[in-house]
């Protein structure tokens, strides 16, 4: 995959994933275009994941199991985003429009790939894995906490993506907390079931109250002006994954 030192773009007209499958005798490449997600799609993919928790009895004891939606929260999200894409063949007797196939006929598990390419964000990995790391003493009196991010659109990876903090105090530690700590009892179940609602929008608005700049994004190629921009273009994956790496999660 290759590395750019390009700005990550937060407005692009649309976002092309591509991929690229091996199937029996076959290798296929696959374009997807889709509109770029808004908070509110992203808001709305994590209620329908309606990821859940509850104590079930296995082997005679008494165990957690988790469940989630997410093939059919993955493929509910690509088909509110879909513009169009290439590399499909119809049978002759379709009646697809010139943008290619539709959205329906796209396969669930490519749907699901796409979306997962639609969320590649991650705490900066080391820049040598196999080192060994010097410990460095935790500053208490710090003004800013820096948390850097690694993202991919377009084949392109993104490792120069900057947050600065100011340092949370302990009321937002506690925030932090209530945020992860939410759960939703389903009335009536005999298995202590509880539903996780969506985190984003905490995580964003916990984020939004701590961020004083970011480095390495743009919005119609300009880098950002100041706090104000970033808050209001800061995709809303990138906020949540910057401020849960902020937490130490």
């Amino acid at each position: 995959m290759e590395e750019t030192a390009e700005l990550f773009e937060l407005a692009p007209e649309e976002i092309e994933v591509c991929l690229r499958l091996k199937g029996p005798g076959a290798r296929h490449q696959l374009l997807h275009y889709l509109r770029p997600p808004t908070f509110e799609d992203w808001r709305e993919y994590e209620r329908n994941l309606r990821s859940t928790v509850e104590s079930v009895e296995c082997d005679g004891e008494e165990t957690l199991r988790f469940d989630s939606c997410a093939l059919e929260a993955a493929a509910t999200l690509y088909d509110r985003l879909f513009r169009r894409a290439g590399g499909y063949q119809a049978g002759p007797s379709s009646c697809e429009g010139s943008n290619g196939v539709s959205a329906e006929r796209i396969p669930l598990h490519h749907k699901e790939l796409v979306t997962r390419a639609l969320s590649e964000v991650a705490p900066a990995s080391p820049e040598a894995p196999g080192d060994s790391w010097e410990a460095i003493p935790f500053s208490l009196d710090a003004e800013t906490v820096e948390v850097r991010l690694e993202a991919t659109r377009a084949g392109a990876k993104h490792l120069n993506l900057v947050h600065v903090f100011r340092p949370p105090t302990a009321s937002d530690r506690v925030e932090h907390s209530r945020i992860h700590a939410q759960a939703l009892y389903v009335r009536g179940s005999q298995t202590l079931k509880s539903l996780l609602p969506s985190r984003l929008p905490g995580l964003a608005a916990l984020y939004d109250k701590l961020i004083l700049e970011a480095h390495g994004y743009a919005v119609a190629g300009r880098p950002l002006a100041d706090r104000a921009a970033v808050v209001r273009h800061m995709d809303p994956l990138h906020k949540k994954v910057a401020v849960q790496a902020l937490f130490g999660e």
